[in-house]
């Protein structure tokens, strides 16, 4: 189990997620709940599978054949939304750990724990068959222990992947003969005991299994299907049907301690406080209206950090609450401009902050501004604004920040975007929208991106998505605004900053970073590959395919783009599809789900940045940075034991420090460019 990363999703229909479980062959499968209701695992189709008719047919049907299926040892399907953009299924999930998991982090089950496993899966496969459908795609992966019994993950809704034409989902536990009949469900049960008796995938595990089982799952190995037993046979000859004894103590303990993992999870989410209160409260409401201006188009309203909505104009202050300016075609909007023409530390209209940092401060990502003369940082505290040189923090324009998206600076002037969650009147849960600080004019205006609505009252937004990327274009003069979106509605919006009136709504579908490539044209990035959009008209122009992760970067000053591609980051000219330069992390086969969530390019200082988080172990991971010299491709922190000490690295534009958070003590620090050592803490 993993935290989410900055690009999952908060929520999937009425189900929050809380944590990433893994994958499977189509889907990415997700923790969730809906209010009060017992957990669920979601999985939301990967994009290369949610465009494929044939998947979507063949999901589909085994989706709405498993409703209503009654057995304790399948996970039931809950809820799905199988029409939409892309589909998602939830199905209960007891707290527990996966087969694999548990095998993976303790090692093989005891003796004592394989008969009450064999009997709960036989039992298992038996109320499928009896329903007449097949599993088609058993896997320790796909086995769920809870505190008393082992569970089918699901009634078998892998197996779609087969009706794509592509291989079968698990090749290691799949029967010889391939397909999907009752026979080969009882192949791959003998192959997951055999792994469960030695951690080794497939029947290769078979001479560790005990002899009291070894003859039957070695009959059920056979080659020749017709002399494998049924999965009724199984029970019977397991001594069922009944209800499987109770796990050995060890076992169940092992169980417990992930079951409470999960468990501290969800109450800690459960328990937070929905709604703020005080003064505070009043802002965050604020923040949550919205004011029709008429032909669905939606102001937007211009905040100050007291909560008071302040609209600076040539210099001075109106002090009545009020949008700041009226839209154009997209939701955001206004004619007042987001920048204002002043150095980072002249007369800062932001006061400095009345309390430092606290101690106890989280900090995640840091981003120096183009000038080089500050360093903002996202914390638990905020967004900090640091005069770095001085060791001093100057401003802390929000003290609400998500620690997912790295703030992003105007390349003139002194404005700052960054994404903040939002609390809205009657929503459970906070909404993540975007917001520009400009430092010396000391003005905050919200950004939303296309949403829909507002509602009948000319407030409210229909279906609140979250914010995903923001991105200045190189001269400063537009801002791109993205968010996700689970239909092919538009995703971004691009802000005129010398107006601040948006145009129209572009880039269809589900889309990640934004990035800004030239002047005229702007990048989002999916699974799918990278998508190049002309940012006057909303036209598509160049595609990169081959993408592994929702990852990019632009590569100042070039037709290039930087993503990852398998175990490389790879860099590409979009006009022409060539690749230029490549970078291989040789670690990638051997890392346990390694999941890139930072890139860079610093072509003024020729390297490349990159950070993967990777798991060690169920609720744990561990971060690894990458600096690569951009034309050698040597790994400059290659054996260096400094560089496994951050979770974020940005580099000066003068090349004279980094700025990095640790892994340790969630510090701001800044680090020797050369040699990766601390040389001094801000907080």
């Amino acid at each position: 189990m993993l935290p989410l990363h900055p690009h999952d999703p908060p929520s999937v229909g009425p189900h929050r997620l809380y944590a990433r479980l893994g994958e499977d062959a189509y889907a990415r499968v997700y923790l969730g709940a809906a209010g009060v209701e017992d957990p669920v695992a979601v999985k939301v189709v990967r994009p290369e599978y949610a465009t494929s008719p044939a998947f979507r047919s063949a999901f589909s049907h085994r989706v709405e054949s498993a409703r209503g299926l009654d057995s304790v040892h399948v996970c039931p399907v809950r809820d799905a939304d199988l029409r939409g953009a892309v589909p998602w299924v939830a199905l209960s999930r007891p707290l527990g750990p996966s087969l694999a998991d548990l095998v993976r982090g303790n090692g093989p089950l005891p003796a004592d724990a394989l008969h009450p496993l064999a009997l709960a899966l036989a039992q298992g496969l038996v109320d499928l068959h009896s329903a007449g459908r097949a599993h088609g795609a058993l896997w320790p992966d796909g086995v769920l222990l809870s505190d008393r019994t082992a569970l089918l993950a699901d009634p078998g809704l892998e197996r779609a992947v087969h009706g794509t034409g592509q291989r079968a989902p698990h090749p290691a536990f799949t029967a010889p003969e391939g397909g999907t009949t009752p026979a080969s469900d009882v192949f791959s049960w003998a192959s997951a005991l055999c792994f469960a008796a030695s951690g080794v995938e497939g029947p290769d595990g078979l001479a560790r299994v005990p002899l009291q089982l070894r003859g039957l799952v070695d009959t059920c190995l056979k080659l020749d299907p017709r002399l494998r037993p049924s999965a009724h046979d199984l029970v019977r000859m397991l001594g069922g049907p009944a209800e499987p004894p109770g796990w050995p103590p060890p076992v169940r303990d092992a169980i417990e301690a992930v079951a409470d993992a999960q468990r501290s999870i969800l109450s800690a989410a459960a328990v937070a406080p929905r709604e703020p209160r005080g003064e505070k409260a009043a802002s965050k409401r604020n923040r949550g209206r919205l004011l029709s201006v008429g032909a669905g188009a939606l102001a937007l309203v211009v905040l100050a950090t007291a909560g008071v909505v302040l609209d600076r104009v040539l210099g001075e202050e109106a002090a009545t609450p009020g949008p700041q300016a009226e839209g154009g075609g997209g939701s955001d909007g206004g004619s007042g401009g987001l920048i204002t023409d002043a150095g980072c530390l002249d007369d800062p209209g932001f006061p400095a902050p009345e309390q430092p940092v606290p101690d106890d401060a989280d900090f995640w990502k840091p981003v120096f501004s183009p000038d080089g003369d500050v360093l903002a940082a996202t914390s638990t505290a905020g967004l900090t604004i640091w005069d770095w040189r001085g060791g001093e923090e100057v401003a802390r324009p929000t003290e609400d920040a998500s620690y997912g998206h790295r703030p992003v600076f105007s390349p003139v002037g002194c404005t700052v975007a960054v994404t903040e969650p939002v609390e809205y009147e009657g929503r459970e849960h906070p909404v993540v929208l975007g917001y520009t600080h400009d430092l010396p004019g000391g003005t905050t205006t919200e950004h939303m991106g296309p949403q829909e609505g507002p509602d009948e009252d000319g407030r409210w937004l229909l279906k609140p998505r979250n914010v995903e990327g923001l991105a200045f274009s190189p001269d400063g003069g537009r801002l791109a605004v993205t968010m996700n979106t689970t239909d092919q509605g538009a995703s971004t919006v691009v802000v005129d900053t010398a107006t601040g009136e948006a145009g129209e709504p572009m880039a269809p579908g589900l889309q990640y970073g934004t990035v800004f490539v030239d002047e005229d044209h702007l990048a989002t990035g999916n699974y799918g590959g990278i998508h190049v959009w002309n940012a006057d008209t909303g036209e598509e122009v160049h595609v990169v395919r081959g993408t592994s992760s929702s990852t990019l970067a632009a590569v100042p000053g070039r037709t290039e783009v930087a993503r990852l591609d398998g175990d490389r980051i790879v860099i590409t000219d979009y006009t022409t599809g060539t690749e230029v330069a490549s970078f291989t992390r040789e670690e990638f086969e051997t890392d346990d789900d390694p999941l890139l969530i930072e890139l860079l390019v610093d072509t003024a200082h020729g390297r490349v940045y990159a950070t993967w988080q990777v798991g060690t172990g169920p609720g744990s991971w561990r971060y690894q940075n990458y600096v690569w010299d951009l034309e050698s491709g040597e790994d400059l922190a290659e054996g260096n034991e400094e560089i496994g000490g951050y979770r974020t690295i940005a580099p000066h534009p003068g090349g004279e420090v980094l700025a990095a958070s640790t892994v340790a003590d969630s510090e701001l620090v800044l680090v020797d460019p050369d040699t990766f050592e601390v040389i001094e803490r801000l907080g």
